[in-house]
């Protein structure tokens, strides 16, 4: 097991040092999401102290600086609330850091007190009760506890957040097809499972000093292959994933400098366009190429979709393509055109897109509507 420790423990400082530049990198980015950034870049930060811990333990600083468990130990504890924060924040352009979000890191600061409290007691021979006395002199037992506490609470909550955000998704794209955020709940579940196996081996060990040890190596080191593989993965669509509008998705009206009388005419730009100019055929328009396309602020565009259309983004544009794949379709001699071309021609980009579309905003697919197409 020795050995396995020391090879884990060399590998964990190459990924400690992966994880540190990136943490870098992002902490001075200034693309998309900067509050989202950082709270990444202090995880990824995180997560590079914490992958030294074996490597550190091979140099015997611990036994020479016993400070350094103080600060290490309990590092695993912010690992949660910093990627909620960041899950937060990426999805919620408006999020604003409040004093009271610090509730989120009373864990990380109970781990600190029981790490402090190894060091200050290992000499005393008993401390009452019975329990507390167990916690102190094995620190990483309640460390290791409320970490998968931490986990079976935050990933639920990581995973709804990311649904709604799916949803809000719509309000800027009129295609779905590569922004699709399951992977992301997917690399959640992972991180959950991670911890999962971690504590139920330390358990099968009853905490034993030297299965903590292994588990404390491979953990981190599971942890990073996810959290790299996460980063490398979000670099396929980096506009929803850190570049998205930084006017949020929430409630981002209530301070609109938008008139009655410019929505009106915004309105009435928009309509004409749609009709002259056919923008909806393009399958990569989203909603900031036809603000420009328009010369309206994307805000008030977004405004003038949303309550004087009373659609989203998504709705808005599909439903153009929607009509006028139905308008193909009821043409003499549809019936041999191949639904993919109609699909092309109408602005989507694949035929599974299509039929997905057409059947949310017309009820039938297009196969049925062309054998049918006077049946509500």
């Amino acid at each position: 097991m020795e050995s396995w420790i020391r090879l884990l423990s060399y590998a964990n400082l190459a990924g400690a040092i992966h994880a540190l530049v990136q943490s870098l990198l992002l902490a001075f980015t200034g693309r998309g999401r900067r509050r989202a950034n950082r709270f990444m870049a202090l995880f990824l930060l995180a997560l590079a102290v914490l992958m030294t811990n074996g490597f550190i333990g091979i140099l015997g600083w611990y036994d020479r600086w016993p400070v350094l468990s103080i600060l290490i130990g309990p590092l695993v504890l912010t690992f949660s609330p910093l990627f909620y924060f960041y899950v937060k924040a990426m999805s919620n352009g408006e999020y604003r850091w409040r004093p009271w979000d610090l509730v989120h890191f009373v864990p990380f600061l109970a781990g600190l007190a029981f790490w402090s409290a190894f060091w200050v007691f290992r000499g005393v021979e008993r401390i009452r009760p019975a329990v507390l006395d167990g916690w102190i002199r094995s620190p990483w037992i309640p460390v290791g506890v409320m970490a998968g506490i931490q986990v079976a609470v935050y990933v639920p909550i990581m995973v709804r957040r990311l649904r709604e955000y799916s949803r809000a998704i719509k309000a800027s794209y009129s295609t779905l097809d590569g922004i699709n955020l399951r992977w992301l709940k997917w690399r959640l579940g992972v991180f959950g499972l991670i911890w999962g196996v971690g504590l139920v081996f330390m358990a099968a060990g009853w905490f034993d000093r030297r299965a903590i040890s292994l588990v404390g190596q491979v953990v981190p080191f599971l942890i990073a292959v996810n959290t790299f593989v996460t980063g490398y993965r979000a670099m396929l669509q980096p506009d929803v994933l850190f570049g998205l509008a930084e006017e949020g998705l929430g409630r981002r009206y209530e301070r609109s400098s938008l008139s009655p009388e410019n929505a009106a005419l915004y309105k009435a730009r928009l309509l004409d366009t749609m009709e002259r100019e056919k923008p909806y055929l393009d399958a990569e328009i989203t909603l900031p190429k036809l603000a420009q396309g328009l010369n309206v602020p994307l805000s008030h565009l977004s405004q003038v979709i949303n309550e004087q259309l009373g659609r989203n983004f998504y709705e808005f544009i599909n439903g153009y393509r929607v009509e006028a794949a139905k308008r193909r379709l009821l043409r003499s001699g549809a019936g041999q055109a191949k639904l993919i071309t109609i699909a092309f021609e109408c602005g989507f980009n694949s035929l599974a897109t299509f039929n997905r579309v057409f059947k949310e905003l017309a009820g039938r697919t297009p196969s049925e509507f062309r054998s049918n197409p006077a049946s509500s």
